[in-house]
């Protein structure tokens, strides 16, 4: 079994740029951040591996189906389908 990874989260208030924001190095030394954005009230996901970077972002509602689909694929792999 692996090492659960661990994040760091921040809840940011007043006029800062984000309102929550949650970060981890992975196993293989990439670099993950979770943030929930005030501005564009969007859910940002960004990941930093090398000199490779992905940013993605998304709503609510589409950030809470990637997750639930996240979890399926996860169950599936360890047999509770």
């Amino acid at each position: 079994m692996s090492a659960a990874i661990v994040f760091t989260t921040r809840q940011h208030e007043g006029e800062a740029r984000r309102v929550r924001e949650s970060t981890t190095s992975l196993p293989g030394g990439a670099y993950l951040s979770i943030g929930a954005t005030r501005s564009t009230r969007l859910v940002e996901l960004g990941m930093l591996r090398d000199f490779m970077s992905v940013h993605l972002e998304f709503s609510p509602d589409h950030a809470r189906a990637v997750a639930a689909e996240l979890l399926a694929c996860a169950d599936a792999l360890q047999g509770r389908v």
